[in-house]
């Protein structure tokens, strides 16, 4: 059994843990999901594409609350 660290445990969004490798095979498939094509892999790197699949998984996510830009400057 896989130990969550304590600061995860309260966090609102969790992951799933796997034990599942992530393979080439893994990767190109995720990839093919994203629509990208050979062409599009040859101008990004590895961690370019890991943010497009974050990115794709945060579409269907649902906020509360979206910043202003009173909010930022006061940030």
């Amino acid at each position: 059994m896989v130990q969550v660290p304590e600061a995860d445990r309260d966090a609102k969004k969790k992951g799933r843990v796997t034990d599942r490798p992530y393979t080439t095979a893994l990767y190109a498939l995720r990839c093919v999901q994203l629509g990208l094509s050979l062409t599009d892999l040859d101008q990004l790197d590895y961690g370019m594409v890991v943010d497009i699949m974050t990115e794709a998984n945060n579409d269907n996510e649902t906020y509360n609350y979206v910043a202003t830009q009173e909010d930022m400057d006061r940030f």
